[in-house]
């Protein structure tokens, strides 16, 4: 009984930020699936301008993943800082300028992926468009890791739904034309995508002006806490997304089908990766508070109930991926082809659902208890020195092409897990110590 009340507990605070999780890819997905019904060469490209993307978003976005444990420790210690806010929005505005200044580099060199031509320009506009929504997004994400801290989840994630729902309709109006609207394809997915981000930012900022204490005063000490945290936590989401980013640019310069069966199944398996994501940012916040309160009992049972939780959903979307692969994916194509081959592909994603899922949360319990050096160095071995090798080993002398690529990523993911666990048993250990000495 005890069990069921902490989980139901746990569940209750991570389901507003799994919404808006969830809504965050729906603003990829929602143009996949308008694409798909608007051409091969479109869902294409914007799955693989999309996958592009990713990375340079998350880099941003894992700098400021620990300004929700920060800010939940301080609470557990009983302090208040309502200058914390303001020096994120200092770090999302300096990883904003870099990021945008990379990606145009990138989109005006798009040659250098060496993608496809049949959707490499199109590739590049969409990137030109969507990048200046890097930095309402960022802002966004440091507000909304904010209110989790203040245990504030409702509105932030429930902005992400509504604008979800605009960013379709409006994608729909723009990419096909109507009324006095021209039909203007992929660059109109850009744009209303870039719109819905701008929006959002705004609604959240007066939402939290309203509700907290917000004073504009630079702090160095913040600052550098942010940094040396968030550093290493944005490098290892980093080595994650831009190892499937890879996978997504490799496939892309296979065939047609390959690279819309790859964008179909990118798009999918994110979206359903952000349960377990949004359980790991959740617990992130819940561990922080028990590590400003000094109570191993505290960070233990939030840990394990939380991984718990993950393990349930994910054993629910092996089953769906593993048993009905043709269903799920005819939601966004209705292309035989691309359908058989994106099955094949699911059947490695439903084999790794179960580690994928714990090391996410994992990565949440090691953030909140400010250890974040250790799990870049494991991410980097697990994805780059173990996973892609492998998928590459599969693809290209075995002749699996994007199956071998997912092959790879399932040994590089169940690497992760057992390296994070056994890393989250010895921090355990060395925080039993050095409470009961304090």
């Amino acid at each position: 009984m005890k069990n069921l009340k902490l989980l139901k507990e746990i569940f209750l605070f991570a389901l507003p930020i799994i919404t808006g999780q969830i809504g965050q890819m729906l603003f990829g997905v929602g143009d996949i699936i308008v694409a798909g019904h608007y051409s091969a060469i479109a869902v294409s490209a914007i799955g693989v301008a999309a996958a592009i993307f990713a990375p340079f978003l998350m880099v941003g976005i894992g700098i400021l993943l620990c300004t929700g444990p920060i800010a939940a420790e301080k609470k557990g210690r009983g302090e208040t800082d309502s200058s914390f806010l303001f020096n994120s929005f200092i770090i999302a505005t300096i990883s904003s300028l870099i990021i945008i200044i990379a990606i145009f580099i990138l989109a005006y060199n798009i040659q250098w992926l060496g993608l496809n031509p049949q959707i490499a320009p199109t590739v590049a506009l969409y990137l030109k468009w969507t990048a200046f929504s890097i930095w309402p997004a960022l802002i966004f994400q440091a507000t909304k890791e904010f209110l989790q801290a203040e245990s504030k989840t409702f509105i932030s994630n429930g902005l992400i739904l509504f604008f979800n729902l605009v960013n379709v309709a409006f994608c729909v109006v723009f990419m096909f034309g109507w009324g006095p609207v021209p039909e203007l394809g992929v660059l109109g997915a850009a744009i209303v995508t870039s719109m819905c981000r701008i929006l959002m930012a705004i609604c959240l900022y007066f939402y939290m002006k309203k509700v907290c204490a917000f004073e504009t005063k630079r702090n160095k000490k913040t600052l550098k806490k942010i940094l040396k945290l968030g550093l290493p936590i944005s490098f290892t989401i980093l080595c994650e997304v831009l190892v499937f980013s890879t996978v997504t640019v490799l496939v892309g310069k296979m065939s047609l089908v390959a690279s819309a069966s790859q964008s179909l199944v990118i798009n999918l398996t994110s979206l359903t990766f952000m349960v377990p994501l949004a359980i790991g940012s959740a617990v992130a916040v819940l561990v922080g508070e028990q590590m400003g309160k000094k109570s191993i009992d505290g960070i233990l049972r939030y840990s394990l109930g939380s991984l718990f939780l993950a393990l349930m959903i994910q054993i629910l979307f092996a089953t769906l991926y593993l048993t009905i692969p043709g269903k799920l994916l005819g939601v966004a194509s209705s292309d035989p082809a691309i359908i058989a081959y994106a099955s094949a592909l699911l059947f490695w994603v439903g084999l790794f659902q179960i580690p994928d899922g714990l090391q996410v949360v994992l990565s949440g319990v090691m953030r909140g208890l400010h250890e974040t050096k250790i799990p870049m160095v494991l991410g980097f071995i697990s994805y780059w020195m173990i996973g892609l090798p492998i998928g590459c080993y599969f693809t290209y002398r075995k002749g699996l092409e994007a199956r071998g690529l997912w092959m790879g990523l399932a040994f590089g993911l169940l690497c992760m897990c057992i390296l994070l666990f056994i890393l989250y048993k010895n921090k355990i250990k060395r925080l039993r110590l050095e409470f009961l000495s304090a």
